[in-house]
């Protein structure tokens, strides 16, 4: 059997069983492309680090790809389409977590005070304001505070509702009255 075949039947298998699979299937469609139209069985541990590894540092989607990929080659071992896995046994031990920065008040109030003074052709010293205290004070993603609109913002009981947010869930966030 061809990988891409292989590869199709694995995605709508997957997404036939309600998951969205939407990043999972451009991996392993990636992956098909970089195996090139190869028999299932001829895919060799070399080219598979090859593409594992891609250019540049290692990073967790290094990690990301390998995940998948093993989800597919237990789905082919589990019916006969290959007789072992072509990928390493474990991943590579993976850079430390990003630590994010927490800004003094001193800090906040020198950036908003910066604002005012930066020249922007789009946006208004209000709405930068607005946007900045948003992602400090509420802890948003800046998809989900440009995403807000007026029926998201209940100021009478201090809630933000994040439609369609990360793994697109909508969620309910609290601010504070001074925020």
């Amino acid at each position: 059997m061809k990988l891409q075949t292989a590869l199709r039947q694995y995605i709508a298998l997957k997404q036939s069983l309600g998951f969205r699979f939407r990043s999972d299937a451009v991996i392993l469609c990636a992956f098909a492309k970089a195996m090139g139209s190869v028999d299932l069985r001829r895919v060799r541990p070399a080219r598979v680090r090859i593409y594992l590894d891609g250019r540049g540092p290692l990073t967790r989607f290094w990690e990301r790809k390998w995940v998948t990929l093993r989800g597919f080659y237990r789905y082919a071992l589990a019916r006969g389409l290959v007789g072992q896995s072509p990928l390493p046994m474990s991943a590579p031990k993976m850079p430390p977590a990003f630590v994010p920065y927490i800004y003094s008040s001193a800090q906040l109030r020198g950036l908003l005070a910066a604002m005012a003074s930066a020249p922007s052709r789009s946006l208004t010293e209000a709405t930068w304001r607005t946007l900045i205290l948003l992602l400090y004070g509420a802890g948003l993603r800046i998809s989900e505070a440009l995403n807000l609109s007026d029926p998201d913002v209940d100021l009478s009981t201090g809630v933000l509702t994040i439609r369609c947010s990360k793994f697109f869930k909508t969620r309910s966030v609290p601010i504070a009255p001074r925020l």
